[in-house]
């Protein structure tokens, strides 16, 4: 027995349907799919980059803390709080003497006389204007 070709039909209106339909779900499926990919490939670099930023922090800390520890160490020894003490006045051995040195202050009369100039610069042209007027009418 041979087969008989058959005739090439037609595909009705609700096979065409249908086979949109399909189309536009495998469309749908797809466009999901590559959507999803994209959202997590975008957040795969934010957090690769975070994480690349987060190792320099790390790295820096930890420099800053190995200072900070030689630091301690240092300051924690004896002949620091030593030197820190004397510089202070508040340490001394025996036999040494301590020599507090402080600013000169002038005399009240000097201070009194800095401040009447201070006074005279800092007053304002009107001030300046005012009182040279008044000066020249002033009764003695």
């Amino acid at each position: 027995m041979i087969a008989k070709k058959r005739k090439y039909t037609k595909h009705t209106g609700q096979e065409k349907l249908l086979i949109g339909l399909l189309m536009l779900l495998d469309v749908l499926i797809i466009g999901f799919l590559v959507f999803g990919n994209l959202k997590l490939y975008s957040e795969n670099k934010e957090t690769s980059s975070r994480y690349i930023d987060l190792n320099k922090e790390l790295e820096y800390l930890e420099n800053k803390n190995q200072e900070l520890k030689e630091l301690f160490s240092y300051a924690s020894e004896e002949d620091y709080t030593e030197a820190v003490l004397r510089e202070k006045g508040l340490y001394k051995k025996e036999g040494e003497g301590v020599i507090v040195i402080t600013r000169d202050i002038p005399p009240l009369e000097e201070q009194g006389q800095v401040k009447e100039q201070q006074t005279t610069e800092s007053a304002s042209v009107w001030q300046k204007i005012f009182d040279f007027f008044g000066s020249i009418f002033r009764r003695d």
